[in-house]
C-alpha cells in the first residue's frame, strides 16, 4: 500500500500502525520526519529501552532483521524496529547479492516476512534512494505493508509547500514574503523548515507573516536580496539593480551567485514560455506556468520590457555566468566579478 509521509505521520498519532514500512526517496526532509516520528511517539519512553532498536544497513543482513522481528516485545504491546540506510534491500531491488544463493534466500525471506509479519512488530526500514514504481520488493508490501515514496519537491511547487507547513501552525504568509524565502532558501527542505520554524515560534498564531517579519526573525534583508535584484531587472530599474548587484558582490558569503543564478534562470525561462503563449488570460497564464496568481504581473512586465531576442540573450549571460561560477570557462574568476559583469550586461541589452 502506497501513503504520503502526511498520512504515516496522522497514522502515528492515532496508532494505527501497519507491521512493515518502507521509506525511500531522493528527499531526505520527509524520511528523517516520518523516523523521528517512529522514534519517539510510538513507544512510551519506558518501553522503549527494551523494545525500540535501531539499527544500520551497513551492519546487518535481512536474516539478521527478520530475527529480531520475529521475537516479542518485553512488557508492552508492540516493539518497534527501526532500519537506517537499508542498502540491502536496494541490493536485492537491483539484483545484486554476495552470492546468488544468499540472494534467493534474502529474496525468499522478504517476502514470507511481507506476507506473514509478526503483528506485535512495527518494522521500518529505510533508503535515501528513490526506487523505481517498478522495484520488485515493493510488491510483497502490497497486502500489509506501507511504501512511503519520498520525492524531492520541484522549485515551483517550494512556496505551496512553505505556505501549508506555515499553515500547519495556523500561520499565513503575504506572497511577497512567502517569495523572499523561497529565493533566499533554495530547495533545501530542512534548512527551509528551520526558518520556518523560527517564524512559528516568533509571530503569533494567526497573524500574517509579511516582509517585516522575514527581515526580523530570519535576517533576509527586505532591500538586498535575490528577490529584489530580480524585481530591479523586471523593471529595469537599472540604478536599484546595480545597488544590490555592488553588495551581493561585497557580501558573497551570505549572498552567493548560484543560488541567485537559478532563480534568475528559472524565472526568464518562463518569461520566454510567456512570449510564446501568446494573447491570454492571467489565470491561463498562471495555470500554464504553475505560479501564484500574484505574480504573473512579473511575468507579463518581464515580457514588455523583454523582447524575445533579449530574454535568449539573458538566459545567455545567465548561462555563462554559472558555467563561470563552476570554472568551467574563465580563469578561475571571482564570485564578485561574475556578479557584476553579469549585472551589467543585463542592464545594458
Amino acid at each position: 500500500m502506497q501513503k504520503s509521509a502526511q498520512d504515516v505521520l496522522k497514522d502515528i498519532k492515532q496508532q494505527k500502525l501497519a507491521p512493515v514500512y518502507l521509506i525511500h526517496g531522493d528527499e531526505p526532509f520527509f524520511i528523517d520526519q516520518v523516523v523521528d516520528a517512529f522514534e519517539n511517539k510510538v513507544l512510551s519512553p519506558d518501553q522503549q529501552s527494551f523494545n525500540q532498536f535501531v539499527m544500520y544497513g551497513k551492519d546487518q543482513s535481512l536474516g539478521e532483521v527478520i530475527s529480531y522481528a520475529r521475537r516479542f516485545p518485553m512488557m508492552s504491546d508492540k516493539q518497534v524496529i527501526i532500519v537506517k540506510e537499508a542498502i540491502f534491500l536496494e541490493a536485492m531491488a537491483k539484483g545484486k547479492t554476495d552470492a546468488k544463493d544468499k540472494g534467493n534466500t534474502d529474496w525468499k525471506a522478504w517476502v514470507d516476512y511481507c506476507e506473514r509479519p509478526t503483528e506485535s512488530t512495527i518494522l521500518v526500514f529505510t533508503l535515501k534512494t528513490l526506487l523505481t514504481d517498478k522495484s520488485k520488493i515493493l510488491a510483497p508490501l502490497d497486502k500489509k505493508g506501507v511504501v512511503v515514496t519520498s520525492k524531492k519537491i520541484s522549485e515551483d511547487r517550494l512556496g505551496v509547500w512553505l505556505k501549508d507547513y506555515l499553515g500547519g501552525h495556523s500561520l499565513h504568509i503575504q506572497a511577497n514574503a512567502q517569495e523572499l524565502m523561497v529565493s533566499f532558501v533554495g530547495t533545501d527542505l530542512k534548512r527551509m523548515a528551520h526558518e520556518a520554524d523560527k517564524l512559528i515560534v516568533n509571530v503569533p498564531q494567526g497573524k500574517e507573516i509579511g516582509l517585516d517579519e522575514v527581515e526580523k526573525y530570519i535576517g533576509i534583508s527586505r532591500e538586498y536580496n535575490y528577490f529584489e535584484f530580480q524585481k530591479a531587472i523586471i523593471q529595469r530599474n537599472g540604478e536599484k539593480g546595480q545597488k544590490i548587484a555592488f553588495y551581493f558582490a561585497d557580501n558573497t558569503k551570505q549572498n552567493p551567485a548560484a543560488p541567485m543564478l537559478i532563480m534568475l534562470f528559472n524565472f526568464f525561462a518562463k518569461v520566454l514560455q510567456v512570449h510564446d503563449l501568446g494573447a491570454i488570460s492571467d489565470g491561463e497564464i498562471a495555470s500554464m506556468l504553475g505560479i501564484n496568481p500574484y505574480f504573473v504581473k512579473d511575468y507579463t512586465l518581464a515580457k514588455r520590457n523583454y523582447p524575445l531576442v533579449k530574454v535568449v540573450r539573458v538566459i545567455e549571460a545567465i548561462k555563462n555566468a554559472d558555467l563561470r561560477v563552476k570554472g568551467v570557462i574563465g580563469n578561475s574568476d571571482k564570485e564578485r566579478e561574475i556578479i557584476l559583469d553579469l549585472s551589467f550586461e543585463i542592464f545594458n541589452l
